[in-house]
């Protein structure tokens, strides 16, 4: 098992209480033998345990327990709805889904799901939405997560609607991935996230730490407003490297329209940061078809590390997104804002993580 699917593990055992507080957690040998790994990824594992405050470390004593586990929420929370739009198209949702219906089972609520895939029909599938959360209403749920319509024509107006209704029902709702109104807009709910603009900063610096003076920026129409702050955090790493912005290495665009591509590179794009993972596999698709060589003509990274931006021909670098602290992070939220509905709405972030592949090694260096 890798180091991350272990630290899920044994956080998950501790927040549901297989290990209570006071309790001392077996040795590192005995981990280490268990998940068929070194001591040195188990004694990383309790390092990051340790800093979540979950055990403490006691030399020559062992590792104990230290949070007991987490208390049921007010009584009054019977239900809660997820509100996914878009379950299905982007891979990030199903996980920090199940992760808030895993803990469903330890604070002791009922979840409804609520997912209307886009259609051909926009009007059908406006009114689907409408149809969707009315259920939601006329089920009295105590707060919705919701993720807002993106990636199709009038989704803010949509979304505006959906909101109304909520707001009207006075049902709380936290907000996954984004915000609904176009940044630097900021609507009056709570919204849980990834920090998009350290994110893409982190992306960004990581290509120019290579030597590039030079990094380019691609996104596709319709694509969900986080472009817009990742954008930002872009543009920022530019400046502390010395580099100028520049509006000419700022691309919307198709990466499956070959004459597309082909202008990139003769406009002079080699290194390229992708709004998302998709953006990045279809980019390096058409790359296969006008036979441009990744990484050693045209360097790629993209955002939230989906299943195949590893399983890849060419492994993508990217930005992983947390799904389960996202999910753990948003029901927290959640229970805070049914406790305290007069709170000002407030944003939550959680780091995401660079995972360098080979999708953007150095071309000197590059196979």
């Amino acid at each position: 098992m890798r180091h991350h699917a272990i630290y899920e593990t044994l956080e998950t055992q501790l927040a549901t209480g297989v290990w209570k507080a006071g309790d001392k957690l077996p040795t590192e040998r005995a981990l280490a033998e268990q998940y068929q790994v070194s001591r040195p990824t188990i004694s990383k594992v309790l390092s990051r345990l340790q800093d979540l405050g979950l055990i403490r470390r006691v030399v020559g004593a062992g590792t104990f327990v230290t949070r007991p586990a987490p208390p049921l929420p007010a009584p009054s929370i019977r239900t809660l709805g997820l509100f996914i739009p878009g379950l299905g198209h982007g891979e990030i949702f199903e996980p920090i889904c199940a992760r808030i219906a895993e803990l469903s089972h330890t604070f002791d609520f009922d979840l409804t799901w609520g997912g209307v895939p886009a259609g051909p029909d926009q009007a059908d599938h406006a009114a689907h939405l409408r149809q969707t959360a009315q259920r939601f209403i006329d089920n009295r749920v105590d707060g919705v997560f919701f993720q807002p319509v993106e990636r199709e024509p009038g989704s803010v107006n949509q979304n505006l609607r959906i909101a109304a209704m909520f707001e009207a029902a006075q049902i709380p709702m936290v907000l996954l991935d984004s915000d609904y109104l176009p940044y630097p807009e900021r609507s009056a709910h709570d919204l849980v996230s990834i920090d998009n603009v350290q994110a893409a900063w982190v992306l960004c610096a990581h290509l120019l730490d290579q030597g590039p003076r030079r990094v380019d920026f691609l996104w596709q129409p319709n694509t969900a407003d986080t472009y817009s702050l990742r954008l930002c955090g872009y543009r920022e790493a530019l400046l502390r490297a010395g580099i100028e912005p520049s509006r000419a290495y700022e691309h919307e665009g198709d990466p499956c329209d070959l004459a597309f591509v082909q202008a990139l590179l003769a406009d002079g794009a080699r290194d390229l940061v992708c709004v998302n993972d998709e953006t990045a596999a279809l980019l390096m698709r058409s790359l296969d078809q006008l036979e441009i060589r990744v990484p050693g003509q045209m360097r790629i990274a993209g955002f939230d590390d989906v299943k195949y931006a590893q399983m890849a021909r060419v492994p993508l670098t990217t930005m992983r997104q947390p799904c389960r602290s996202l999910g753990e992070a948003a029901l927290q939220t959640m229970i805070e804002r049914i406790a305290n509905p007069r709170m000002p709405p407030r944003t939550v972030y959680i780091a995401a993580t660079l995972c360098a592949r080979a999708s953007t090694v150095r071309p000197e260096t590059a196979t």
